[in-house]
């Protein structure tokens, strides 16, 4: 297979990248989006390179380490595709069907995939508002 994506493209920080979590860049989101670009006729990328985040960039930012962005688990990025607005509802439809991430968030200018625990163990579709709350839309 073919990829469009590299392991570099989901580093926010520049620093290295652990092995484990480069391997689960790869399992976990580069090979399922992998399905997803190449169903569509536009490229798709690591929204600001927001694939893998380390705890201690999280705490520096304000933020309290706990992000699935940090990997403890199967991790999360943020995808963005080219002209987002007007493909942004075919880009959730392909993810949806050709993936198996578990929340998937809708922002103005991303959508946050990750695969973290549910509810009610079923995945699950959130709209994110300007303050980064999700708002519950449906199971899916």
């Amino acid at each position: 297979m073919i990829l469009n994506f590299n392991i570099s493209d989901f580093n926010i920080s520049g620093k290295p990248i652990p092995g484990d979590v480069a391997d689960k860049i790869l399992k976990w989101h580069c090979i399922p989006m992998q399905r997803v670009r190449n169903l569509t006729n536009y490229a798709i990328w690591a929204s600001q390179k927001s694939g893998y985040r380390s705890v201690s960039w999280e705490r520096k930012h304000g933020r309290d380490g706990s992000s699935q962005h940090t990997f403890k688990g199967m991790g999360a990025v943020d995808w963005t595709c080219y002209r987002f607005n007007e493909n942004k509802d075919c880009f959730l439809d392909l993810i949806i069907q050709e993936t198996d991430y578990t929340r998937i968030a809708v922002y103005n200018n991303f959508i946050h995939c990750d695969y973290g625990i549910t509810k009610n163990g079923q995945r699950q579709l959130f709209e994110s508002d300007n303050r980064s709350k999700w708002k519950f839309i449906k199971n899916i």
